[in-house]
């Protein structure tokens, strides 16, 4: 067979493509003819659809760029038009009664810490002048009338010893029991010691917390003489008033001394058999009778009773001392250091 083409193919393979259509008008075309005529329009129709894909993936390139770097300018807003108008009032919608919930919760919580605010204003402006009272009050007295005020106190003081007596009698009672307890159930055994798992855990704690943790200074320390009666009978601690005052060990709440001088005042009975007196409270959260651990709130800095300025005055008494009988009192800072702090 003879490999080598027609006369008629070789002209059929030399048509120019760009003369098709002009010879397809003049003549009818041959087989050849006619195959050359549909690849020039697939290799333009190719081209054409690769243009156009080339085109809109350019367009979307410029629209997206445009949505990224123009969102806060004025132009930005001619990107709604492509939202449908029923979605953009669904949006709207949904989210229109939620922003002005938002919104009417913010006011309310801006007004509720303005009202705090002020009120917080108000009582400390109360307690300020409150405050000044005192201290002016006190410095106008003479040392005569301090004195004989000091001494209408201890006579208070003696007529609650008895009470105070058997208070303490009591907390060395329980916790004896507690203590009786815990050993008990570290060895597993039981016990008839009645005791809720609140006061046995108080009750059993160690270690010690100094009376404030913050925003406190060492003030008037034990013995040292001044405008107070005769000698100083504690330790201050100068804080704002409001000042949470913690434990500074475990123990049993007792009554609170009878002493005007104290104020509003908390007392605790300890594993040793001491106490520890906490003086001039704004206001107390413990009540006698309750047990405690170290470095539990117990009350906040005030300046009730004969104070000077708002500041904690703590006390401390040995085993079979009278929390109150202030001459009779020990140096706070000792028993402090005891318990290792201060």
């Amino acid at each position: 067979m003879n490999d080598t083409p027609s006369r008629s193919a070789k002209r059929a393979a030399e048509v120019d493509f760009d003369d098709v259509a002009e010879i397809g008008a003049a003549t009818a075309p041959s087989r050849a003819r006619r195959g050359a005529l549909a690849f020039g329009f697939s290799k333009k129709l190719v081209a054409l659809s690769v243009a156009g894909a080339m085109s809109a993936a350019a367009l979307f390139a410029f629209a997206f760029t445009s949505r990224g770097s123009d969102l806060n300018s004025d132009e930005a807003s001619d990107a709604n038009v492509a939202v449908p108008a029923a979605a953009a009032a669904a949006v709207q919608e949904g989210f229109a009664d939620r922003s002005e919930e938002v919104s009417r919760n913010k006011v309310r919580t801006n007004l509720s810490q303005a009202a705090a605010e002020a009120n917080s204003k108000d009582r400390a402006a109360v307690m300020g002048a409150s405050n000044d009272a005192a201290v002016k009050a006190y410095l106008d007295m003479s040392t005569e009338e301090r004195d004989r005020l000091m001494d209408e106190d201890l006579k208070l003081v003696k007529a609650q010893s008895d009470k105070l007596k058997k208070e303490a009698e009591e907390a060395a009672r329980r916790l004896e029991e507690a203590k009786k307890a815990a050993a008990a159930a570290k060895a597993g055994e039981t016990t008839d010691v009645q005791i809720s798992e609140e006061d046995l855990q108080n009750l059993t704690s160690t270690g010690g917390s100094m009376p404030l943790k913050s925003n406190y200074r060492i003030g008037a320390y034990f013995g040292k003489r001044g405008s107070w009666s005769r000698w100083h009978t504690g330790q201050d601690f100068p804080a704002p008033i409001g000042t949470p005052i913690y434990a500074a060990a475990s123990g049993v709440v007792s009554s609170p001394t009878a002493g005007g001088w104290a104020g509003t005042n908390v007392v605790i009975r300890h594993a040793n058999g001491g106490a520890t007196l906490y003086a001039h409270m704004s206001r107390k959260v413990v009540s006698p009778g309750t047990t405690v651990k170290a470095g539990q709130l117990i009350g906040y800095v005030g300046v009730s009773g004969r104070s000077f300025g708002a500041h904690l005055h703590m006390e401390y008494y040995k085993p079979g001392v009278t929390p109150g009988d202030v001459y009779k009192a020990s140096d706070p800072m000792a028993f402090l250091r005891s318990l290792g702090v201060g």
